[in-house]
């Protein structure tokens, strides 16, 4: 139960997002990570790398297996809405599943870059009828890179979209603080997409911790 509800402060990330009940909440060991969604218009951001960064920093923080997008992707099958999420993670015996899309990216100093995300289990919980109208009349649930049923509904756990932009004081603060230690300025993180990426996730992965202390 606690590192499923870690699991779940990790998405979370920043308001809006609207989680059902905690006590609803399987444990979570295995999560396969969907190949991101670029919905940014044509940016030279790199989807695929960014998921990859997120399935690693996600191994790091929790002792979770991961199962990445490449594999995911070898499977050949489309993926569009929250059930079809569902039936490719239990097609590879996943506990979990991950569906991100990226919709804004600018990768020039100070970077910036905005993500949509949606966390389903691959068992149904138990939901009430308010439990489901909830999730399907959720902003963040629609908004979210796929489309949802209420079949689909059964399954979310939290979805959420925030916007990690470095021109922001308080992610310059956390970035100060992420740096602390390191053989590496805030200016060459800021200028490396890769390294951006993976301060995104710590940040993410800060924040489970955090819950799970």
């Amino acid at each position: 139960m606690k590192r499923a509800a870690a699991i779940l402060i990790l998405l979370a990330g920043c308001e809006p997002f609207e989680p059902l009940p905690e006590e609803a909440m399987p444990s979570i060991r295995v999560v396969a990570v969907l190949p991101f969604a670029d919905q940014t218009g044509g940016s030279a951001f790199d989807a695929d790398e960014f998921a990859n960064i997120l399935a690693s920093e996600l191994v790091r923080a929790g002792n979770i297996r991961v199962i990445r997008p490449a594999q995911i992707r070898a499977a050949g099958e489309e993926i569009s809405t929250a059930a079809d999420a569902v039936r490719i993670g239990r097609r590879v015996r996943a506990d979990a599943v991950l569906a991100c899309a990226i919709t804004d990216y600018d990768p020039y100093d100070p970077p910036r870059v905005a993500i949509a995300a949606q966390f389903f289990r691959v068992t149904a919980g138990e939901r009430s009828s308010q439990d489901l109208d909830r999730v399907l009349q959720s902003g963040s649930w629609r908004r979210g890179p796929l489309a949802m049923s209420r079949d689909g509904a059964a399954h979310a756990m939290i979805a959420f979209e925030h916007v990690y932009d470095s021109r922001e004081k308080g992610t310059r603060r956390e970035l100060r603080r992420y740096v602390e230690g390191r053989a590496e300025t805030e200016g060459e993180i800021l200028a490396v997409q890769s390294r951006y990426l993976q301060f995104v996730s710590n940040q993410m992965i800060r924040r489970m911790l955090a819950y799970g202390s």
